[in-house]
């Protein structure tokens, strides 16, 4: 299994045994770090399944990538919303590479 797999499966056993273990306590709400945790988990997955990726192919992709991940960065952080900062960064990613660029 390689590097990759075992961190997709990582993440998914701490994705599945959060979850199950709220829905496991259906009259009571975690309160204090757990709350803020759970609150926290969905992105930091995601984070981490976006940040496995920014390598690239090579140097120059690579840079085209790490671009497009501040460009995100910066849109979420200005706007609060994940979507238009997904959308901003994907967008100057596949411009670059529908230029040749990346």
């Amino acid at each position: 299994m390689s590097d990759l797999s075992w961190t997709i499966a990582a993440m998914a056993a701490v994705t599945y045994g959060a979850r199950a273990w709220g829905l496991g306590l259906p009259t009571t709400r975690p309160r204090g770090f757990a709350r803020r945790f759970l609150d926290h988990v969905p992105a930091a997955v995601f984070a981490g399944l976006a940040a496995s990726g920014l390598p690239g192919a090579g140097p120059v992709d690579g840079a085209w990538r790490l671009a497009a991940a501040t460009v995100t960065v910066l849109v979420v952080a200005r706007t609060r919303a994940l979507a238009p900062g997904l959308l901003a960064g994907l967008m100057l990613y596949l411009a670059a590479r529908a230029l040749g660029w990346a």
